[in-house]
Formats: structure tokens, C-alpha cells, sequence
């Protein structure tokens, strides 16, 4: 039991590290990166069950394995969301962010929900033996709702620049603005050398409002450039 306490400790330490470090973003998620680790997560625990049943992965083993899978994905979602939470400080008060039900208090109870979750599977409160793999797992659980705290389906645009589900875009990096249709605005911005966009939805009294922002934002880069 004292070798799995350990190892499950220091995989989490390490994953909040690597989740810190912010390897990867909502956006670099495709369909296609998606199936292929599906498919080998699934290759990975058919392999696992039928070595177990062959006898050459016994149930410690199992245990051991299945206490760290979980201790890394608590680690990576707990990373993510301290430094989501730091890069949402540093980026300054918001200016402004399309507020509503479905944006802001349903994906905020559904996360609330999951945490609960998470510590109902933890076992902690209840009689049930406390074990590795019931409080690796719960722990998992529990760091994906708080990733899921840190995340607004909306972009926030905040003092020092834009929040894009996961990601800062500096005011520097930011470009223009359009409107792609009534009630539907167009920002493009600059990441990695290249001119990126992304759409949202506006409500009609906060487009004068917004656009005001903006074009201050543009002035002011504009303004910059030419020191």
C-alpha cells in the first residue's frame, strides 16, 4: 500500500507540472487527435485485461497502474486549472463578457455537480474502505470540475486582453474586428505568426459598448507602433 501512496504522489506532482506548463489547448483538440487516443486507450486496457487473464498482470499490478492513471489526469486538470486561474489574474478586470444563463450559471452547476461527484467517489464521507483507486479517481473527478470552473464558453475580454476558453490573447496580438452578421462579431488576431479569427454572439445593447472597447484597444496599438 506505502509503494502505491507514494508513486500515485509523485505521478501527481509531476502531471501538475506538466499541466502547469500548458502542453496542450482546447483548440489543439481535432476530431481526428481525439479518435486516435480513444483507439489507443482502448488498445491499452484490452491489452492489460487480457494480460491479467493470461496471468501476467496480477491484481497489484492492476491497482498499481490503474492508481497512477488516475493520479496523472487529477495532476494534468488540477496544473491546468491553477494556471488558468493565474492567466485570468494576470490578464487584468474584465471589460467586458456576454453574460447568461447558458454561459455562465449552467456550466458553472455542472461543474459544481462533478466536484460533488468527485468527492462522493473518493469515499471519504462515507463507509465504504477507503482505497487508492477510489481516491485517485475521486481526486481526478474533483480537478476536472475546477478546470471546468476556469473555463467560460464565451471569450472575456479583460484589461490586458482577450481569455479564449484556455488561452490569453495579448492586446498586442490582436488585430481588427467585424461584424460577421447582426448580433454576431468577427475578432482576428495573430498566434504563432499567423492571423487567426473567432466568431461570438453579441446581444444588441452591448454591441455600442463593445465596440467602443475595441476600437480603443486599436487606437491604442496603433498608437504604440508609432513610438
Amino acid at each position: 500500500m506505502l509503494w502505491i501512496v507514494v508513486s500515485t504522489i509523485i505521478v501527481s506532482l509531476v502531471s501538475i507540472y506538466l499541466g502547469h506548463s500548458r502542453l496542450l489547448h482546447i483548440d489543439q483538440i481535432t476530431p481526428r487527435r481525439s479518435s486516435i487516443t480513444l483507439i489507443l486507450v482502448l488498445l491499452l486496457f484490452l491489452s492489460l485485461q487480457l494480460l491479467h487473464r493470461i496471468g501476467y498482470f496480477p491484481e497489484a499490478a492492476a491497482g498499481f497502474t490503474m492508481a497512477n492513471m488516475y493520479a496523472s489526469l487529477f495532476g494534468f486538470f488540477f496544473g491546468a486549472s491553477i494556471q488558468q486561474f493565474n492567466q485570468k489574474m494576470d490578464a487584468g478586470k474584465i471589460l467586458y463578457v456576454n453574460r447568461s444563463f447558458w454561459t455562465d450559471v449552467l456550466p458553472n452547476v455542472i461543474a459544481l455537480g462533478v466536484i460533488l461527484f468527485g468527492i462522493q467517489r473518493t469515499s471519504i464521507f462515507s463507509d465504504i474502505p477507503i482505497t487508492p483507486i477510489r481516491v485517485t479517481s475521486g481526486l481526478s473527478i474533483i480537478a476536472f470540475g475546477l478546470y471546468g470552473l476556469t473555463i467560460r464558453l464565451v471569450p472575456e475580454f479583460r484589461a490586458k486582453g482577450l481569455i479564449l476558453l484556455d488561452r490569453q490573447i495579448k492586446w498586442d496580438d490582436f488585430v481588427t474586428y467585424s461584424w460577421f452578421s447582426e448580433g454576431v462579431i468577427e475578432i482576428e488576431y495573430k498566434q504563432n505568426g499567423a492571423i487567426k479569427s473567432f466568431k461570438t454572439m453579441i446581444p444588441e445593447e452591448d454591441e455600442l459598448y463593445l465596440e467602443k472597447t475595441l476600437s480603443k484597444k486599436i487606437a491604442e496599438r496603433l498608437e504604440n507602433d508609432e513610438f
